[in-house]
């Protein structure tokens, strides 16, 4: 299917069945491709903390106000922001790493550096937050397409308790919980929602 097609056929699936399994194998390579999304300086800061263990879906359960999606897919994905990617140590290993495969002369290395270093310098924490749901939501979206390439169906998912959640899972501040990504063998078939006709979205030069 076309990028288009898929996006079409797309749909928030709650029922799943909770025999099937994703092999490591394919969700490793559906989440390689994810994190070739588009992200804020190339800092990588979208982590994927993998929930497949029957005892921790159940743990999570009341956490997510009992969707039965959370035990009932094959893995839970918590998708998270590392706020550490925003420190120095971090970009300079990046910018290094591509220049020495060849991707760039030493000049653009240390202006790609220093611009993003600079750039993250004087950010407040809730400017940094803003920074990681921006980069992880376009990784979640890359996510659930190719999840629904592969044949599987997934549901984002905002509903839960952040705090009970980092909690239960032992999440320290250094990440910060963005969203839950349920995925695996849809039972039934999504409905269909209505969405605003085009005109009614876009504005031309001004609002």
């Amino acid at each position: 299917m076309s990028v288009r097609e898929t996006i079409e056929k797309r749909r928030s699936v709650r029922q799943y069945d909770p025999h099937y399994k994703i092999s490591p194998e394919t969700l490793a390579t559906l989440i390689e491709g994810a994190s070739k999304s588009p992200n804020g300086n190339n800092i990588q800061a979208t982590r994927y903390l993998v929930i497949d263990e029957p005892y921790l879906k159940n743990l999570l359960l009341p956490i997510a106000f009992n969707q039965q999606q959370v035990i009932e897919a094959s893995v839970l994905v918590v998708i998270l922001g590392d706020y550490q990617a925003f420190e120095k140590e971090n970009i300079i290993m990046i910018h290094e790493d591509e220049f020495q495969k060849g991707y760039f002369d030493a000049s653009v290395r240390d202006y790609l550096t220093n611009a993003a270093i600079n750039y993250y310098l004087n950010k407040s924490k809730e400017d940094l937050k803003v920074e990681l749901i921006r980069d992880a939501s376009l990784a979640s979206m890359s996510l659930v397409l190719l999840a629904n390439e592969a044949g599987l169906e997934t549901i984002t998912m905002s509903g839960y308790d952040s705090k009970q959640l980092k909690s239960a899972l032992n999440i320290s501040d250094r990440y910060l919980d963005v969203m839950l990504i349920a995925m695996g063998k849809g039972m039934k078939e999504g409905h269909k929602t209505v969405r605003h006709d085009v005109n009614k979205v876009i504005y031309k030069n001004k609002i």
